[in-house]
């Protein structure tokens, strides 16, 4: 048993917000154990999700925080620390320039990228807030009701997401742009002037 999910069995639900904190364990094992942890313990399904959306919330405002703040230098030792991609973070850079808050709602699947970025490019704290609750809230839900229906077999949930994150980011993007486009053309047709 990994030492994250000793946390979890010990703290429950602070261990949850503790483990989110850990930027080097992936939110969908954390959340899908979580899920475990509520179906074999009877703890609360509600203070588990919630436990879940204050540690990632948490952990992406100190990122943010650092970024918005601390400038290139404390970046280039984050990156350094976290272990981030130079490549990674130019493509999140220019998403995020090109699409804005809407990019944020990927924020779960690139973790530590999000937080950086969105502080590094100055973006409102409020659309940062809103963005990030909404994508977590899809996505621990997901994998904390996997874990919850699977209970033993929860480590499924985590086999899936890593061998299948490349289509879990191709599917989350197509469906981005795709919400996207019909809110833009909702609005288009709003803004039209009538005959």
């Amino acid at each position: 048993m990994g030492n994250w999910q000793s946390w979890l069995e010990l703290y429950s639900y602070w261990g949850v917000i503790l483990a989110l904190l850990a930027h080097f364990i992936p939110t969908e094992l954390i959340m899908g154990y979580a899920g475990y942890l509520v179906a074999s313990n009877h703890m609360s399904f509600l203070l588990m999700f919630g436990a879940g959306l204050v540690g990632f919330y948490v952990s992406q405002s100190i990122l943010y925080v650092l970024a918005y703040y601390g400038g290139e230098r404390v970046l280039s030792f984050l990156k350094r620390w976290l272990h981030v991609n130079p490549e990674r973070m130019q493509m999140v850079e220019t998403s995020l320039r090109a699409y804005g808050g809407w990019y944020l709602l990927l924020s779960p699947i690139w973790k530590t990228l999000f937080g950086l970025m969105a502080g590094t490019l100055r973006f409102r704290f409020l659309t940062f807030t809103i963005s990030t609750l909404l994508s977590f809230t899809v996505w621990s839900l997901f994998f904390m009701t996997s874990g919850y229906l699977l209970q033993e077999r929860w480590t499924i949930v985590g086999t899936f997401a890593t061998r299948h994150l490349s289509w879990i980011i191709i599917v989350s993007i197509i469906v981005f742009f795709l919400v996207r486009t019909i809110i833009k053309r909702r609005q288009s047709k709003k803004n039209r002037p009538e005959d």
